[in-house]
């Protein structure tokens, strides 16, 4: 195995405090501590949604909001809507209202993560979110949220 260089040590260690950080911060923010699962049992939803992230990474057609650029290591937020588009959290919180419900792309209509209707998983450094509007959070609440629905 290859000696890690000190560099290699500090981004590690960058890697984790973001992750750290975006960790604590999912649980302040009412989703509770993150689970592990392993990626071939995510919703099919998470799945395609980290794909097409690092697809975009791999092919160099991913863009950011510039607080990620300028804001030292943090996590970084992937709206299901728009995977190739990497954003910091408060650009995510600003984007709330304007964002369209994953399953019939309405608009979500969602002003709060009390209502429920966001779904949430995280990577290493990256959290994954989708929203749905209240109608189809209505018709199947859990549409998504376990490896067996979609």
């Amino acid at each position: 195995m290859k000696e890690k260089t000190p560099r290699d040590i500090a981004v590690d260690d960058q890697l984790r405090a973001a992750g750290a950080e975006g960790a604590k911060w999912l649980t302040a923010s009412g989703w509770g501590p993150p689970v592990r699962v392993p990626l071939q049992q995510a919703a099919k939803w998470q799945q395609e949604t980290r794909a097409r992230m690092l697809a975009s990474q791999q092919d160099e057609s991913c863009t950011w909001c510039d607080h990620l650029l300028y804001g030292g290591p943090q996590p970084v937020v992937v709206h299901a809507e728009h995977p190739t588009h990497l954003i910091c959290r408060a650009c995510s919180i600003a984007a709330r209202p304007h964002r369209v419900c994953l399953d019939c792309g309405e608009p979500a209509a969602s002003k709060s993560p009390a209502d429920g209707r966001e779904d949430v998983f995280m990577g290493a450094v990256a959290i994954y979110t989708r929203l749905r509007c209240l109608a189809c959070h209505r018709s199947d609440p859990f549409n998504g949220t376990f490896g067996n629905h979609a």
